[in-house]
């Protein structure tokens, strides 16, 4: 079913455990991540980038989330991952999302605080729930090379900034920058548990979002999970998943070809991937299903 995320997020924050948001662009990659929520029994967030979008299509993207999220028992979360207008974010609201990312943080902090409060504003008078992003997380969809030579010190968030955003404009959660790296790049990230302490304890009442999850140990997630930190991201390993299983399959020859032999393992490999972050957040079981 298709739920909005106000209960399940503030569940998440009281009970001290995350909340998975996975990336879809297709018909697998949604169906894999409904899949193994239904499996594991948890609520779950199916997050669309803008580039999803645009390749997919708006109406189409939305209304295939919808019909299998209608399809299944499971709470299913629909979010607009990293939204970098306003007019993205009005477009999905419009096309049924209940929950929406603005994503300002490559701007002067006044400006991020402008457009993330007009964001909260639109957001609001239709019930929708808003996630903003204050620092910035390095990597593909982040802040890889920008601002000249800076060491990444420089994008994590910086707390005493954090009461100021939050009451300024109103945000409903918080994504914060604390060592994680959007992309590939296993070994070089790790969790800055002492930043998240110290954003904590001046927001204690502030629900967090963890972007960039992927190359993040199962021991750091299982520990950053029991935290404020209510969302988690993953979107790479469900690719990885995805490219090597279709490898797999044209490592060997075969008499026909039929799409469905090719996707269909790459769907199961990707399923595999949520069930074990289900795990690990610790939100499978807890679905009253």
């Amino acid at each position: 079913m298709l739920v909005k995320p106000q209960d399940y997020i503030n569940d998440a924050l009281n009970n001290h455990y995350a909340l998975g948001s996975f990336n879809s662009v297709n018909l697998e990659m949604t169906q894999a991540i409904i899949g193994a929520a239904g499996k594991k029994k948890s609520a779950v967030i199916v997050q669309t980038s803008e580039g999803a979008i645009e390749y997919a299509g708006l109406a189409a993207i939305s209304g295939m989330i919808k019909i299998l999220a209608e399809e299944s028992l499971i709470p299913v979360i629909m979010h607009l991952d990293h939204g970098k207008s306003l007019a993205i974010v009005r477009k999905c609201i419009e096309a049924g999302y209940g929950s929406v990312m603005i994503d300002a943080s490559k701007e002067s902090l006044a400006d991020n605080v402008a457009i993330t409060r007009e964001a909260v504003e639109v957001a609001h008078a239709r019930g929708v729930w808003v996630e903003a992003e204050l620092g910035a997380i390095m990597g593909m969809e982040g802040a890889m090379g920008l601002r000249g030579r800076r060491t990444p010190n420089d994008f994590l968030t910086k707390p005493q900034q954090v009461v100021d955003f939050v009451e300024q404009t109103g945000v409903d959660a918080l994504a914060v920058s604390v060592g994680t790296i959007h992309g590939a790049f296993t070994g070089q990230e790790y969790i800055r548990f002492e930043l998240v302490e110290k954003i904590e304890k001046i927001t204690p009442d502030l629900p967090l979002v963890v972007h960039g999850a992927s190359g993040i140990t199962n021991e750091h997630l299982r520990r950053v999970a029991s935290s404020n930190v209510c969302k988690i991201n993953i979107d790479t390993e469900m690719r990885i998943a995805f490219t090597e299983a279709v490898k797999a399959y044209f490592s060997v020859n075969h008499d026909k070809v039929d799409i469905r032999d090719i996707l269909g393992p790459a769907r199961e490999a990707m399923q595999q991937v949520v069930e074990i972050k289900l795990d690990v957040f610790g939100s499978s079981g807890l679905a009253d299903v």
